[in-house]
């Protein structure tokens, strides 16, 4: 659904068609902004990502019309629907995918286009294993659930675990049913559960009967991300608005300046967050947020790559 703010845009544009959006010399860049359902939240991305652009970049409304006439300019789009509606048009479009996780993009990966990128909304679950890790030192067995036939999904992170000293085994939620007769074998094996971008399992109405069978079985919750650390989750990694925005100015200018963007990846920003609360009712000490953050970034240092999701 188009938001009141592109309508308006699009309404000036058919009453002005004299108004020219291709880009040459000596004129601004332009860089079209899709955005998500959450009005409040597009104006506020906007603004902040207006206030850090250079001034040779201007950032407009998308429409498809205004989108034909410079027919090079990338795209931003915010959350699944809006890149969703780009990626289904005609003609491809370059376009960055802003507030989706990699499970919600892995569908465009297929196509192989160059001209479509992302930064993943998702912290990567190699990074959030770490950091269980930091805070239970002594951990050694990572529990994790899966929707039947998601399995092999995890395998891979098994792998990546192993130099660590960690051992992950995946738990599969035949239905939502036995959700807490699986959590509860999964937490028997687990020093703590690692939580996943996965709306089947983790959402508003399965949140608190994961978090009441963790508590009972005086286990934690990492993840999955840093709303269910609100929630009643001990910790999760997550990124700033600001430093998604400060990335998204650094993929702008690349591709203003070489016509090309960089593959899709998780944010190359993050911070630590911690439910101390939680923590105090668990009997957890909890390191110094910034000493986690220091470690957690060395480790991936030392070692290219955090992880697929």
């Amino acid at each position: 659904m188009a938001t009141l703010t592109g309508l308006l845009c699009l309404a000036q544009l058919q009453a002005a068609p004299s108004v020219k959006l291709s880009e040459s010399p000596g004129t601004p860049h332009i860089v079209f902004l899709a955005g998500s359902e959450n009005l409040s939240f597009n104006l506020l991305f906007r603004q902040r990502l207006e206030k850090a652009l250079p001034n040779n970049i201007k950032l407009m409304n998308y429409s498809a019309r205004a989108q034909s006439q410079a027919p090079r300019a990338l795209v931003i789009t915010l959350g699944p629907s809006a890149v969703n509606d780009i990626v289904q048009q005609d003609r491809p479009v370059p376009t960055l995918a802003l507030m989706v996780t990699e499970s919600q993009f892995a569908q465009y990966r297929a196509l192989e286009r160059p001209d479509l990128s992302a930064v993943y909304l998702n912290p990567p679950l190699k990074r959030q294993a770490l950091l269980g890790q930091q805070i239970l030192p002594q951990a050694s067995r990572i529990a994790v659930l899966a929707e039947p036939g998601q399995e092999q999904r995890y395998s891979t992170l098994a792998e990546e675990l192993a130099p660590y000293g960690l051992d992950l085994r995946t738990f599969t939620v035949e239905s939502p049913e036995n959700l807490v007769s699986t959590l509860s074998r999964a937490l028997n094996y687990g020093d703590f559960l690692l939580g996943t971008p996965n709306p089947e399992i983790y959402n508003r109405q399965t949140i608190k009967h994961i978090l009441l069978t963790t508590y009972r079985h005086n286990r934690i919750l990492i993840g999955p991300e840093r709303a269910f650390v609100q929630a009643g989750a001990l910790a999760s990694t997550y990124t700033p608005t600001e430093a998604v925005v400060k990335q998204t100015v650094d993929i702008i200018r690349q591709y203003v300046a070489s016509g090309q963007l960089p593959a899709p990846d998780f944010p190359d920003q993050y911070s630590v967050l911690f439910n101390e609360q939680v923590a105090r009712s668990l009997n957890i000490p909890l390191p110094e947020a910034t000493e986690v953050l220091n470690r957690l970034r060395a480790l991936e240092d030392t070692n290219t790559g955090v992880g697929d999701e």
